[in-house]
């Protein structure tokens, strides 16, 4: 999957801020950018005389959150459930990202009292429609790349061949390693195969180290794993419950990693062979012990539709790239064929 034409080297994702996720509307760009990065209580409300709608539309801008984690804890101070909110995709945990969110039924002032640490709204406005997912047109991307190990004239030198490249080659669209990261497909298969036990067992693993000292000694980072381990200290072999404990938008990831590896397979074969289809058929399936995680058939497009890429800055060792993907399409994909370690890889290898 890692291409072998560009060896730039270097690390991405070292801090939050070196990679930037915009999400692309259309004609529009809903960036991170705010007048004050305060916190979410000091951002005005725009709930104007005459805004009617069911549904709050908001740009929600977060640093080091994961984008369910963020709406859990926003759905509990505003004493609403978390299927109230709607969004188009998921962004990166180790980012700074902005995305489109609804709310249904819930005040413009009030959601702008809120507070929550590295967490901002803005752009508040009602409407009719719910957000959901695979709406938005993609995403812009901005990384910064550090510890380059070439001088400025070679790191120019790469980048402006793969830049040449997004334009007259074809980089395929391979799923990222955040979807396929720590441990989601063997958790998605032992799913998929009635192994319940098996697949929270999986879970666990990384939280392992915690378990002598007691579940409250876990640190909330790992507040899904700690949801399962809540409910077996008082549901003893319930594994099914215990999954159920996940809200669904995360469970569904495990499954959606089984079906996201077969395409990355399938993809893989077809470039060895090559015979590669503009789009890529991949048969869903049932889970039987977990009916609600049960995959239906996707068709993904063969080849990123990479837009923009440009040069920010070089200085150093450290490099700046901006380019734009299309929905459900993976910045982590271009940085490996850049060669660059991204935070995923390096947990993986840890």
């Amino acid at each position: 999957m890692i291409s072998t034409r560009f060896s730039l080297g270097g690390r991405a994702k070292v801090l939050p801020e070196d990679f930037v996720v915009d999400e692309i509307w259309g004609e529009s760009v809903f960036t991170t950018d705010l007048p004050d990065l305060g916190s979410a209580g000091d951002v005005p409300s725009s709930n104007q005389p005459g805004a009617v709608g069911e549904y709050l539309h908001f740009t929600l801008v977060k640093k080091d959150w994961t984008t369910v984690k963020l709406l859990q804890i926003m759905s509990d101070r505003l004493h609403v459930s978390l299927t109230r909110f709607g969004f188009s995709g998921m962004k990166d945990k180790r980012a700074l990202t902005a995305q489109r969110v609804s709310v249904w039924h819930v005040e413009a002032d009030r959601l702008g009292r809120l507070r929550v640490k590295d967490a901002w709204v803005k752009d508040l406005g009602y409407s009719n429609e719910r957000i959901t997912l695979g709406q938005a047109s993609g995403n812009r991307f901005t990384v910064t790349i550090r510890d380059i190990s070439h001088d400025q004239a070679k790191t120019k030198e790469i980048l402006e061949g793969f830049e040449q490249a997004t334009r007259e080659d074809r980089i395929p669209n391979f799923f990222g390693e955040q979807r396929l990261e720590g441990g989601n497909v063997e958790v998605g298969k032992a799913i998929v195969a009635g192994d319940l036990k098996q697949a929270v067992d999986t879970m666990l693993l990384k939280v392992q180290p915690y378990l002598g000292a007691g579940i409250d000694s876990i640190p909330d980072v790992f507040w899904t794993e700690k949801r399962v381990l809540q409910h077996l200290e008082a549901h003893p072999n319930d594994y099914a419950g215990a999954l159920r404990r996940i809200p669904k938008k995360i469970l569904r990831i495990f499954t959606h990693s089984v079906q996201s590896q077969r395409f990355n397979d399938a993809l893989v074969e077809a470039i060895q062979k090559g015979e590669v289809p503009d789009k890529l058929e991949i048969q869903g399936f049932p889970v039987p012990r977990m009916p609600e995680l049960s995959t239906i058939p996707i068709q993904r497009n063969s080849y990123l539709s990479i837009t923009g890429f440009h040069i920010l800055r070089i200085e150093g060792n450290v490099a700046q790239i901006r380019f734009c993907l299309g929905r459900g399409e993976y910045a982590t994909t271009i940085l490996s064929e850049l060669g660059v370690e991204t935070r995923e890889k390096r947990e993986q290898t840890d």
